[in-house]
């Protein structure tokens, strides 16, 4: 029993040590980063090697952030992955940057009452390849979800064209109203 307390102890401290060093204005990023670091699920989990690299990459000002930066206040998982996407799958930064200023207006045009699911769910598939979403617990696979979205044209999820075909088709489903309770969604709406 005292093994198992002196464990759950050092494992308490060695989550609480971790030092965030985002610098400004990604400071709001420091708690994802370590609850992320810290989870024992190995869905989204980071190792604390891809949170350095996370803060590395954001530490080196060579990028001029625009609508990443103002997407934190809303999205701050998405903007994590979205970020991620740049510097480990291969999205460019203006293509991260479109996608971050569509997904702006998509929050903005919905009035989300919650946001924090809708945050959650983008996170889980922005800036990555089919086989790089985890599923597990959802009773699906990713080889079944991109038979089933291939018939939209949607090949991954790196791309402006794609993200905005993929929210046409979800916000048709019954599941984007009853969880992230939409107040409008003008955005989707042919013009």
């Amino acid at each position: 029993m005292t093994k198992i307390l002196l464990l759950l102890l050092l494992c308490t401290q060695t989550t609480d040590a971790r030092e965030c060093k985002l610098p400004q204005p990604w400071e709001s990023l420091c708690g994802i980063l370590k609850n992320r670091v810290a989870q024992t699920s190995s869905k989204m989990k980071l190792t604390e090697k891809e949170a350095a690299q996370f803060e590395q990459f954001l530490s080196t000002p060579q990028l001029p952030f625009r609508h990443l930066t103002d997407l934190q206040k809303t999205l701050p998982k998405t903007t994590v992955e979205l970020i991620r996407g740049i510097f480990s799958r291969g999205v460019s930064f203006e293509e991260a940057e479109s996608i971050a200023h569509y997904l702006e207006k998509v929050v903005e045009s919905c009035g989300f009452k919650n946001p924090n699911a809708f945050d959650n769910n983008t996170s889980h598939i922005i800036g990555r390849e089919w086989h790089e979403i985890d599923y597990t617990g959802e009773g699906m696979t990713w080889q079944k979800q991109k038979r089933a979205y291939a018939r939209h044209g949607i090949t991954n999820f790196k791309t402006l064209k794609n993200i905005q075909k993929f929210f046409a088709v979800e916000s048709r489903l019954g599941y984007f109203h009853k969880i992230y309770k939409p107040q409008g969604c003008k955005i989707f709406k042919p013009k």
